[in-house]
């Protein structure tokens, strides 16, 4: 394709002044329009921007919320579980304890009480007597 050489050149010698005013203010307003689509753009974009931070900042605000309330319930279990372990055992050493004194209670004998230091029994007082007598000491 051949190549227009004069192109540039002013098809009309008369017309070039208006024309170079029309094409300046055509151009005037190409950039205007070009200056108010890049706003609009920009706008767009920091609107889009702006709801997609909302949106991420509401997700992990949520998500924070989720994770304190499963803390929350995990504390409470283990509360609860530890609570219940803690009866169970005061349960079993309260039937423990009451074994321990009925068992006692059997095999005790009973002691008259008197000023002595120690006690004895009923065997160890005939046995000391014998000793005492015999002078086994």
């Amino acid at each position: 394709m051949a190549k227009d050489l004069f192109e540039s050149e002013p098809k009309d010698l008369f017309s070039s002044e208006v024309d170079s005013k029309e094409d300046a203010e055509a151009k005037l307003k190409a950039e205007e329009k070009a200056k108010a689509q890049a706003k609009a753009r920009a706008e767009e974009e920091a609107k889009k921007k702006s709801e997609e931070e909302a949106k991420a900042e509401a997700e992990a605000k949520a998500e924070e919320e989720a994770k304190a309330r499963a803390e929350a319930k995990a504390k409470s279990d283990a509360k609860a579980k530890e609570t219940e372990d803690l009866q169970a055992l005061r349960h079993q050493r309260a039937l423990a304890r009451e074994k321990h004194e009925a068992e006692k209670r059997a095999t005790e004998e009973e002691i008259p009480k008197t000023a002595a230091e120690k006690q004895f029994s009923l065997v160890e007082k005939l046995t000391r007597n014998l000793d005492r007598i015999h002078k086994r000491i």
